[in-house]
């Protein structure tokens, strides 16, 4: 019996000396970056420019820059910029249940694939770039106006999605940049 507990005693004391030597590794995403900046800060120094987006795009873009500086300054301070967001969107739909007594598309779902690259205000040096995917769905009704309302609804809630998606990547490319 005592031997059982020497093995479970020995099991904590293992895990407890590994999680000691990981803990570390990891750094809080929302603390200081490695500058001793706030992480705040940093996020609030990056330009996010007007992009002259194709008509299709116009509502999801103007959305989707739209989220994008709420979430990287919130706080709508003149902060003096330091990086800048290149963003390029592309924007799919496909109806994938017809009904079929009327032919019509009963629901929509709206893909989303927006690629950025975050640089310094120069342009010179890439800090992080990548790609963030979503897709929302939307259900058609027979009034025409709904289905606007409902196709803008989407769109603006798959802005939302990789505004979100976009801001946590460069938190964590920021929180460890120097």
């Amino acid at each position: 019996m005592s031997s059982f507990n020497l093995k479970g005693l020995a099991s904590v004391v293992l895990v407890a000396s590994l999680s000691l030597g990981l803990s570390a590794c990891f750094r809080p995403l929302y603390g200081p970056t490695a500058s001793g900046e706030s992480l705040q800060t940093v996020l609030a120094s990056i330009d996010v420019p007007e992009v002259k987006w194709p008509p299709a795009l116009a509502n999801s873009g103007h959305y989707l820059r739209s989220e994008l500086v709420y979430l990287l300054n919130g706080s709508g301070s003149d902060t003096p910029k330091r990086y800048n967001l290149k963003l390029a969107l592309q924007e799919s739909r496909s109806s994938p249940v017809v009904d079929t007594e009327t032919g019509t598309a009963s629901s929509v779902i709206v893909g989303g694939t927006l690629t950025y690259t975050l640089t310094s205000l120069d342009g010179k040096t890439v800090v992080t770039q990548g790609t963030a995917t979503s897709t929302t769905s939307f259900d058609r009704f027979p009034q025409r106006f709904a289905n606007i309302r409902a196709g803008r609804d989407a769109e603006i809630r798959l802005a939302r999605d990789l505004a979100q998606q976009v801001r946590t990547r460069l938190s964590a490319a920021l929180a460890t940049a120097g």
